[in-house]
């Protein structure tokens, strides 16, 4: 029995040594079963009692029924507690907040987006996932505005501010706020950045403008991600919002 053939990658009907949790069982069997054992839990004594019965336990995967999930650390108190959940349960986590299109951006023959040089458009995250982090956000509803930790001139919630987040931050742009965003270069090796809400819906304009290739970026779509070198190479300019409130999502990155 290999843990293989429970990810869905084989199927069959399987001779278990233990089985927890949840299970099917005949009513016949019960009478085998003895909870008298000191040193093991319930389950465990359970499945060595049926097994001294020799009545063999099974695992099948030919049929989809589900699976379990972890509660145990789930905080209904927190404002998206899902998107906390990803080391207790990492397969509906990645379901429902990462594209399902992201594996096939990993693969060696893909060719990525690029729409200006050495600058890269990926789909990372669902709609689900921006929605989601811009709730915990607005929870907190902390902005800095004037930063030491990065000289933009733009509103921001940095991450740090959040438990269990790293030092990235959300940017928000909006009409009324952002007259004007000087050229400038992240500190850092690499930019990613992510769109959190839908051009042409919730606001018009912005993008990203790369004055040394005379380049622009627009347009942008929620949940995909602009990446592109800092520093020296790409000196850029925050292209205005027209109308409504942008957010982004933006990491720094050192490789």
């Amino acid at each position: 029995m290999q843990t293989k053939n429970f990810a869905g990658h084989d199927h069959g009907l399987w001779n278990a040594w233990d089985v927890s949790s949840i299970y099917l069982i005949k009513n016949t069997a019960f009478k085998y079963i003895n909870y008298d054992h000191e040193h093991h839990k319930a389950d465990m004594i359970m499945s060595l009692s049926l097994r001294n019965a020799n009545i063999n336990l099974h695992v099948t995967n030919e049929r989809d029924y589900g699976h379990l999930i972890n509660t145990d650390n789930f905080n209904v108190t927190l404002a998206r507690p899902d998107l906390y959940n990803f080391l207790q349960n990492p397969f509906d986590w990645i379901r429902k907040y990462i594209s399902t299109n992201y594996l096939e951006q990993l693969q060696a023959g893909y060719t990525a987006l690029q729409p200006c040089q050495d600058v890269y458009l990926f789909h990372l995250v669902t709609d689900v996932f921006a929605d989601d982090l811009l709730a915990v956000m607005e929870n907190y509803c902390r902005r800095t505005y004037d930063s030491d930790l990065e000289n933009f001139d733009t509103r921001a919630v940095h991450m740090s501010q959040v438990p269990n987040t790293a030092a990235h931050f959300i940017v928000r742009y909006k009409t009324a706020e952002e007259h004007f965003v000087a050229p400038k270069h992240n500190s850092r090796v690499y930019s990613a950045n992510i769109a959190l809400n839908r051009i042409g819906v919730e606001y018009n304009g912005g993008g990203r403008y790369f004055k040394r290739y005379n380049c622009s970026v627009i347009n942008i779509e929620k949940g995909w991600m602009i990446m592109h070198p800092g520093r020296i190479t790409h000196v850029y300019t925050d292209l205005p919002i027209i109308k409504g409130i942008s957010y982004t999502a933006v990491s720094l990155i050192y490789p």
